[in-house]
Order: structure tokens, then C-alpha cells, then sequence
């Protein structure tokens, strides 16, 4: 008998695997099985269905995020297709391969017909069998819905089920759904399916072999915690949603780092002396392990939600466009061994393989080249230890750049020369920066991550910095959170009065050798009043800094990457792009003071004769909020970004996060940033990419024409369907 993979199931289950390429198609499965004898078999099968449906616009999706951000580009070979996109042309929905909004409402249709039989009271051995996979459904729709309104901005919302075309739903729906009220018309039945998962846990039916590998299905679940989280943090509307998000993302790591016992793993980049040149050393960095912890591997260390590829055909979608849009020629083989078990029965045993091979010719997208001096501007960390393995300096490496980026894209031989190619979906068999591969040496990576933990990490950040916790938001990106690395506040220092005969609590902050240091008194008294995402004194609480997997290992002895100098300076980057430098100059001066004067103190309860004995002490003060918390917020959000950037290129994410941040600043509910900031941070951003210019470098010069496109908020989105 030939084994038979269940993600095979994800391409013809039920009927509903079938190609859409338009609205219609979507419309007309043959649902009428659904019916009567909706069954608990029937629901594992139907949720399989749905995610095999979500294999269907993945791929587009990856593409949409990552045509139109910052960090791609197009070459002299690119298509029409994706020209168009990455242009900002606003093409008729259907009339270009990459849009095909009627993908996403399969999602959504077969989410709406589970969800519309599904009987979560039903009961089968005292188990209420239906609802963990009641609570993925209503996950997987939420997930949708934010895919739809962050791609096309505006688009009909539907919870019944569509079973033929003459409803109407497109142009008279029950509401139309935008990024600003998506969490309001998901509602209650959200909240239920999050608590259904908080009690119940999530589907887990055991690995799946896709011909090639073996994925566990439970990575291809949607945790509510960071559907939820993203939803919140989408929205910003006010400091509460900042916080909510927070909170949905720290419970999750929280749970994870507890079972675990720690977080984020030591991989970090590799530093190598590579030679001599014009009497200089010269270094090479490789981001293997970096990057083997995610990209074409199962890893439980870093891979939270993926979407698998077959191998081939016979085992189910076979997921290539995206490298094939990044200049890769796929091509797949499958073989068949026979064999005969204990009882005499023959059996066969089929496998599958994709390879790829670089080709300059297919080459659409590379790089850009804003992409590529961002990585170059990073400082890589020589770190110098002492006799006890204890760091005792640093040495700062310029021209080397970020150890990601061999991770992400690297240099290929080819008949022009050597190219960079977009290779974070087509492994090489070298990573290393100085070196460039065969356009034979790369293998096919088999999963598209959805949610993997460092980028969570950095969403994390994203929502308490504008929850008013820059410093803590640092603290992610430079030494990580860490139980042993976070400053302690005592309260045992009182000055004393000698007029009015008092006491005074003043709070200080005692230093952490390599610690987060920079967070300071006020902003971690701020921080007590929110343990529901801001306790990070539990032992399982050990990360790395997110910065520390390009360039090293942070220490006390590293002044450069720290808050106040980089803070600082990037207010005042911010400032003369905006044109508002003179307002911001003397906030950052003050900003780089406190930094050279410290926040930290010491103090003691005095002596048992302490003539002030038995005088009143009266509490603190309250915790001070600076005056350019705004400022400061908004100069940390850009860091974020540019480490999103390093950290997370090319997997469908930049555009996402930029049009989210962008919308962050123009509701800035710390009333610092003027109107329209954000638009035009937007449009700068994505207008810079061609540009040889170092960051911020001649802030003035960009693509005009892109610039004042993207100026116009209408622009940001594809153009809906016309019905």
C-alpha cells in the first residue's frame, strides 16, 4: 500500500482546494456535505481544509509584503506583474498574478461554514471535542481579515456563509472592515475561541510528512495571543490598545519562556578574520546558525506558526513563486522505494525533493540597495575577555556590517559578475559575507514562517515603547530580558529636612554588570504599576538581545549601541528630515547628559542613633514622565524598524510593519508628532530604496515621483474588486 500524506489532504480535501482566480470561483464549491452529519471527523478534516486554503494566498501575501516595503527592489528583468506592484500601480484586482483578493475570502467562506456548524456544546466522553478546533477556526479568519484590511485598507466583512452568487456580499455586506474597527466586528466570538484555547490548548494531530520532511501540525496553528496582540497593536488607537497588545505578547512569551525554562537561544553570528587588505585586516561575518533556526527547519527553538510546501505535486501545493520571483529555478523529483513488511505485504514508500538553481535571468526583485547600507552602517562588537571568560573591552569593527545579512541575501558567480540574490528561501551551502556561491549551492526551504519568536519579540517592543516604556523597548533589542540584567529600585535613601523637621523617600536604581543600565528609576517605577507585561523577575526569563544575533554580544564596555547615544542622535536624524530640528536639539543634548550622568544611586537605612529618628517620612514623589517621552517613543519606534528590517527581511513583513508604525505616528497619543508625520515617514522610507545613502545620509534626496504617490494614503492599499 502507498503511504499517503495527510498534507496532501491540504490541496483536494473536501472539494475545496481547487484555484480561485476570481470572486465567482470562491463562490460555487460544492458545499452541500456540510450540511447534515457535521461530525468531530469532520472538523479535524475541515479545519485541514482551511489551512490548506491559506497555503493558497501565503505565497501572494509573502510577496505583497515585501514588494512594496524598503528593503526590496527590481532588477532590469522584472515583469510587468511585479513591476506594477512594487510601483504602487493600481492594477485591477484579477488582472495581476499577485492579486487575487478572492483567495483570502476562501479563508474566510470555509472559516464562516465551520464556524456556522459547529456545535461546541457537544460533548463525546465528558470532552467538548469541537472547540480547539473552533478556537484555530476563529483565528485563522481573524488572521485573514487583518491580512485583507492591511492589504486593500477597506473591504466587505461577512460572517455567514456564502453558498451561492447572488447574495450581494460584495458591494452590501454586513459591515465593511477597516484596520481601525476589525477588532470591534470580530467581537465576542473572538474573545470565546481565545479562552476556548487558554482552557482546551491548541490542535496537535502529530507531524505531517510533505514528502521531503516531517512538520509538526502544531506549528501550523495561530496562537490567540498573537493574533490578538497583532490586532491591538494594528489598531493603536489609544494607549490602552498599546497596552492590550503588550500583554497578549508577553503572555505568550511569558508561557513559552516558563516551559522552556529561557527564551531566545544563544544563536549568534560568527566573526572571522578573513585577511589583509591595503594593510588593514579585513573580517567576514556568517549568520548560519542565526538563521538555521528557522528558515527550511522545524525548530521549536524559534518557529512558532508555519505554512508548509510539498515536495511535490503528489503530496499536496508545492509553494516555489517566491523564489521563483527572487530569481530561483525550482525543479522537483519524486521517487518510490518498494518494500515488504513482516506479514509478506509489499508496500512503497514515496519521497519527494525540490532543488534550485540561481538564474540572473528570472532575477525580478533583489535587495535593495538601502537594504544593503543599512546592514553595512551596523557596528560589528570584537568583544576582549579576561583570563576568567569575563568581558574586559570592546573593539568596534566598521565595515563589516550585520552577520544577518549572509543570512538573508547573498552574492552569486554569475555570467555578469557576481549579483546579490534574495536567498532566505533558497539556502545556500555557504553563509558568509565576502564570499560569493555557485548558482548551484542552494537548497529549497520547505516553510514560510507566519510567527516566529524573535519577531514576536520585537512586536513586543513595538507595543510597550508606544505604551510609554522606550527604555524597556531598548532593552529588547540590545541585551534582551533578563532576569539577572534588570536594575532593582530601592527605596532605602531619605533626605532629610532639618526645617520641617521630615523625611522624604527618593528612590534609586542599583547597576547591573552588563545589564540594561539605561532604564531608568521613573521608567521602572512606571514599570511596576504594569506586571500583567512589564515582570521580567521570574529565573525563566533569559533572551538575548535581538541586535546581538548580527553583531555580538553586548557589554557595559559597548557605548555605542546604547540608549542614550543612539536615541539621541536618531531625535535629531528624525528632526532634520521633518525639517523640525531646532525644537529637538536641546532634548537630545539633555538626553545625552543624563546618560553620562547616570540614574544610579546609593543608600542605606543610617545608624541605629540616627538623630532623625522618629521624625514622618513621607513617600516619594511620583514617578516623572521626561517631556520629550513622545520624542523619545517615536525615535526608538524607527530603531525597531530598522531591526525589523535586519531581523526579519524578506519573510512577507516589511510593508506590514511600516504602514503599522506609520499609522502609530500619525495617532501619536503622546501629542508630540505633528499631523501627517507619519505619511510622510511612509513615503520616505519606501522612496529611499534605490538610493546609495547611508541611513538618514542627504535626508532630502529620494525618489520625488514615489514620494508624493505614496503621500496620498489611497495609494498605500491595491484597488478592491469592481461589482
Amino acid at each position: 500500500m502507498k503511504n499517503k500524506s495527510i498534507v496532501s489532504l491540504f490541496i483536494g480535501l473536501l472539494g475545496l482546494g481547487i484555484t480561485t482566480t476570481s470572486c465567482e470561483d470562491m463562490l460555487t464549491p460544492d458545499l452541500d456535505r456540510y450540511v447534515e452529519n457535521f461530525n468531530g471527523t469532520d472538523t479535524v478534516n475541515f479545519y485541514l481544509g482551511i489551512l490548506g486554503n491559506v497555503q493558497d494566498m501565503i505565497e501572494n501575501n509573502v510577496l505583497l509584503g515585501d514588494l512594496r516595503g524598503d528593503l526590496a527592489d527590481t532588477t532590469m528583468y522584472v515583469s510587468d506583474t511585479v513591476a506594477d506592484i512594487s510601483n504602487f500601480v493600481q492594477v485591477d484586482d484579477g488582472e495581476n498574478g499577485l492579486l487575487n483578493r478572492a483567495a483570502y475570502y476562501k479563508v474566510i467562506n470555509q472559516c464562516n461554514f465551520y464556524l456556522a456548524r459547529v456545535d461546541t456544546m457537544a460533548l463525546k466522553n465528558n470532552n467538548y471535542y469541537m472547540r480547539r478546533e473552533f478556537a484555530q477556526v476563529e483565528m485563522v479568519r481573524a488572521w485573514t481579515y487583518m491580512q485583507l484590511v492591511q492589504n486593500y485598507g477597506r473591504v466587505p466583512f461577512i460572517t455567514q456563509p456564502v453558498d451561492n452568487a447572488n447574495t450581494g456580499w460584495e458591494t452590501n455586506p454586513e459591515a465593511w472592515a477597516t484596520p481601525d474597527n476589525l477588532l470591534d466586528l470580530l467581537g465576542d466570538e473572538l474573545m470565546q475561541a481565545y479562552n476556548y484555547e487558554k482552557l482546551y490548548g491548541l490542535p496537535d494531530y502529530g507531524s505531517m510528512n510533505n514528502g521531503s520532511m516531517s512538520i509538526p501540525q502544531r506549528r501550523m496553528t495561530f496562537p490567540g495571543d498573537l493574533v490578538l496582540g497583532d490586532l491591538y497593536l494594528l489598531r493603536g488607537a489609544s494607549l490602552s490598545d498599546y497596552e492590550r497588545a503588550a500583554t497578549y505578547y508577553y503572555t505568550y512569551i511569558n508561557d513559552l519562556c516558563e516551559d522552556r525554562g529561557s527564551g531566545i537561544s544563544e544563536n549568534m553570528r560568527s566573526l572571522s578574520r578573513s585577511g589583509m587588505s591595503g594593510g588593514q585586516e579585513t573580517y567576514s561575518t556568517s549568520a548560519s546558525s542565526w538563521a538555521g533556526s528557522f528558515i527550511g527547519q522545524t525548530s521549536d527553538n524559534e518557529n512558532i506558526t508555519i505554512i508548509p510546501s510539498a515536495a511535490n505535486s503528489s503530496f499536496g501545493q508545492v509553494l516555489t513563486r517566491i523564489q521563483q520571483t527572487y530569481g530561483f529555478d525550482p525543479s522537483s523529483t519524486s521517487s518510490t522505494t518498494g518494500s515488504t513488511d513482516d506479514e509478506g505485504n509489499e508496500t512503497a514508500t514515496t519521497t519527494g525533493q525540490i532543488s534550485v538553481t540561481a538564474n540572473y535571468r528570472n532575477r525580478q526583485i533583489g535587495p535593495s540597495q538601502k537594504y544593503l547600507n543599512l546592514s553595512n552602517a551596523q557596528l560589528q562588537q570584537d568583544p576582549e575577555y579576561g583570563d576568567q571568560g569575563q568581558i574586559t573591552g570592546v573593539e568596534y569593527l566598521e565595515n563589516v556590517g550585520d552577520g544577518r545579512l549572509s543570512g538573508s541575501v547573498n552574492e552569486v558567480n554569475t555570467d555578469l559578475g557576481r549579483l546579490y540574490f534574495v536567498s532566505k528561501f533558497a539556502t545556500p551551502s555557504m553563509r558568509s559575507t565576502n564570499y560569493a556561491v555557485s548558482e548551484n549551492s542552494f537548497s529549497f526551504s520547505y516553510v514560510i514562517p507566519v510567527y516566529r519568536l524573535r519577531q514576536v519579540m520585537l512586536r513586543f517592543a513595538e507595543a510597550i515603547n508606544r505604551a510609554g516604556y522606550p527604555r524597556h523597548a531598548f532593552a529588547i533589542l540590545r541585551n534582551g530580558l533578563n532576569y539577572e540584567e534588570m536594575p532593582e529600585v530601592r527605596n532605602d535613601s531619605i533626605v532629610w529636612n532639618e526645617e520641617t523637621q521630615t523625611g522624604k523617600i527618593v528612590p534609586y536604581t542599583v547597576p547591573v554588570a552588563d545589564g540594561c543600565n539605561y532604564i531608568d528609576v521613573d521608567e521602572l517605577r512606571r514599570a511596576e504599576r504594569h506586571p500583567e507585561f512589564l515582570d521580567f523577575s521570574q529565573t525563566y526569563w533569559v533572551n538575548m538581545g535581538i541586535h546581538e544575533g548580527g553583531c555580538g554580544t553586548t557589554s557595559d564596555y559597548d557605548t555605542l549601541y546604547d540608549y542614550e547615544p543612539l536615541v539621541a542622535q536618531r531625535m535629531l536624524d528624525e528632526a532634520q528630515r521633518s525639517g523640525n530640528l531646532q525644537t529637538v536639539q536641546a532634548y537630545a543634548k539633555k538626553l545625552l547628559a543624563e546618560g553620562e550622568e547616570g540614574e544610579t544611586g546609593e543608600g542605606g537605612e543610617g545608624e541605629s542613633d540616627d538623630p532623625h529618628e522618629g521624625w514622618p517620612i513621607e513617600d516619594a514623589d511620583e514617578p516623572k514622565m521626561p517631556e520629550d517621552i513622545g520624542l523619545q517613543i517615536n525615535a526608538v519606534e524607527t530603531l525597531i524598524a530598522d531591526e525589523m528590517a535586519l531581523e526579519t527581511a524578506f519573510e512577507g513583513f516589511r510593508y506590514f510593519d511600516l504602514l503599522r508604525m506609520a499609522r502609530h505616528k500619525n495617532n501619536d497619543n503622546w501629542g508630540e508628532l505633528p499631523a501627517n508625520y507619519g505619511t510622510q515617514w511612509f513615503a520616505w522610507m519606501i522612496a529611499r530604496r534605490s538610493e546609495n545613502l547611508k541611513p538618514y545620509e542627504q535626508p532630502n534626496i529620494y525618489n520625488s515621483a514615489l514620494y508624493n504617490k505614496l503621500l496620498n494614503i489611497d495609494n498605500w492599499y491595491l484597488k478592491n474588486p469592481e461589482y
